[in-house]
């Protein structure tokens, strides 16, 4: 049975699910061997578009998801700061799961209970999985799976040695390496209709949206990505955890989960206007259906489509 958010009590052993997701991650001393990356795992995606997620940045995400962050306790979450040594792929993957999973969790499932009653309906148990088939033989590093199995979110796992996304500025080309990790997440998306994944690495996560056809790696694509560093830490300061968090709460919404077409995806702050029952004109954010009288500066706003 799922835990209403707001039975947490607000005792020492608490905190916001905003203090929560933006204290500082553990250090990692990690042993530096020199590695390539290998061209598997990522289907040819002729002709995909990968371009700046601009948008994925804290002031549109907090409008959408800001409430939540404030106002819900989830239980503190103590965990060894470090240094963890990492001395390859295998490890790294298991500090993530003994630490940073562990603060994402209850934050996941509070967020999914308050969006499932938006909603009107139960969102499904979710939790973070090492190495889940996507497509025989390619396998997703980490997934937010369901507990159906359904993929929420894909990842690829990189040692900072082999990657990291300074390179994705200075290429021009779709066949460079450096846009490998993209267009591995973005196959994981295509064989699971998930829109949202992510690249991990000792010294930041990548988070990335993905449009396409679902099961088609033929058709047009576009691959949008956001950098945050694994150092950032502080209030009003996107890091992996809190961005990891974001796209799970897009994921989870069932209207945000699937691929759409390439140029389709709305703005990430994106508000429709409305009626309340009084004839008031009122607004609710289109992904997290986060409720307001007025709308924020320069937020877009769309018809909200009739029930």
């Amino acid at each position: 049975m799922i835990i209403p958010p707001f039975s947490v009590p607000h005792t020492w052993a608490s905190q916001s699910v905003q203090d929560s997701l933006t204290a500082a991650n553990p250090t990692l001393n990690v042993t530096v061997n020199p590695a390539n990356l290998v061209p598997t795992n990522a289907a040819d995606l002729d002709g995909a578009q990968i371009v700046r997620w601009d948008q994925f940045n804290i002031d549109s995400l907090r409008q959408a998801y800001g409430d939540i962050l404030d106002r819900y306790p989830v239980p503190t979450v103590i965990g060894h700061h470090g240094p963890h040594a990492v001395n390859g792929l295998r490890r790294f993957k298991q500090v993530f799961m003994d630490n940073l999973f562990p603060r994402l969790a209850h934050p996941i499932q509070t967020g999914a209970t308050v969006l499932g009653a938006r909603l009107g309906t139960a969102l499904p148990n979710v939790s973070i999985e090492k190495d889940t088939i996507v497509d025989w033989p390619r396998r997703s590093g980490l997934s937010l799976v369901s507990d159906d199995g359904t993929h929420f979110l894909v990842g690829c796992v990189l040692m900072e040695s082999q990657w990291d996304s300074t390179r994705l500025e200075s290429s021009h080309y779709l066949e460079d390496l450096a846009f490998l990790p993209l267009r591995r997440v973005a196959t994981y998306c295509l064989a699971t209709d998930t829109r949202y994944g992510f690249v991990l690495t000792p010294g930041e996560v990548v988070v990335v949206r993905v449009s396409g056809t679902a099961y088609d790696y033929g058709q047009p694509c576009r691959i949008e990505w956001q950098a945050v560093p694994w150092g950032a830490s502080g209030p009003d300061t996107l890091t992996v955890s809190l961005s990891l968090w974001f796209v799970a709460m897009m994921s989870l919404n069932p209207t945000h989960h699937r691929l759409l077409p390439p140029g389709a995806a709305p703005p990430l702050n994106l508000w429709l206007r409305y009626q309340d029952p009084a004839g008031v004109a009122a607004y609710k954010h289109h992904l997290s259906l986060r409720q307001a009288f007025c709308l924020p500066a320069g937020a877009p706003v769309d018809d909200a489509p009739p029930t």
